[in-house]
């Protein structure tokens, strides 16, 4: 069932449950679930790990890029026998915020590499009555896709250089930052999953309860959040 119907529709014809829903939007637009659980004939595996791995790493290179000269010179005064775990938590607020801003910029750049569904599902409902068009049509679609495919690799792969290359400098000149850096970019990252969960899990809500308060506004906002 398609999520791109407007109101009217989706109210009569969407019979999926809320489990249903929920579960399909996770394996869609939560990037670990759509990684290694969801099946996509237009994206491979590869292709999905190759863009998980690239987002992973630039949450490392855009943390660290955002640790500054003063946090650094504030962790070689600091009492390790203050510290715990967690200490590094309210220090990392801050960064918190900027690479989850840059992260989405980086999403939007990325998605210039991969055709729309809607543009693909349009190919087929444009063409399906004349078969020797809808025949080209998906001869160039598969031409665009490779070339999109090959241009994403090669960005992939030297930005995955660069950002490597980044990473071992940085860890050189500021070694005693390193487990600082380790833990908070993992906190980063677990943060910015929950929050993609929470954030389909909201749509989802929002949704369900248009349909049962009759509320077209509620629908829309829930669209938004897709």
């Amino acid at each position: 069932m398609s999520d791109e119907m407007e109101y009217d529709d989706a109210i009569k014809k969407d019979k999926r449950t809320f489990c249903v829903y929920f579960k399909e939007n996770l394996k869609e637009k939560q990037i670990i679930a759509n990684t290694f659980i969801a099946e996509d004939p237009i994206k491979s595996r590869g292709i999905k790990i190759i863009l998980f791995t690239l987002n992973l790493i630039l949450y490392f290179v855009i943390n660290g890029l955002f640790i500054s000269e003063d946090y650094i010179s504030e962790l070689y005064y600091i009492d390790e026998e203050d510290e715990n775990f967690f200490s590094f938590f309210p220090r990392s607020i801050e960064r918190l915020i900027y690479t989850t801003i840059v992260s989405i910029i980086i999403g939007y750049i990325t998605s210039f590499f991969f055709l729309e569904e809607t543009k693909i599902k349009g190919i087929f409902k444009r063409d399906v009555d004349n078969k020797v068009i809808l025949l080209k049509d998906i001869i160039n679609l598969i031409k665009t896709l490779k070339k999109r495919y090959i241009s994403f690799i090669i960005f992939a792969f030297v930005i995955l250089i660069i950002s490597l290359y980044y990473l071992l400098c940085f860890n050189y000149v500021y070694p005693k930052t390193q487990i600082e850096w380790i833990k908070s970019s993992i906190a980063i990252f677990i943060i910015i999953q929950i929050l993609s969960i929470l954030k389909i899990l909201l749509g989802a809500v929002l949704r369900f309860l248009s349909f049962k308060c009759e509320s077209e506004k509620l629908f829309h906002i829930s669209k938004f959040l897709d």
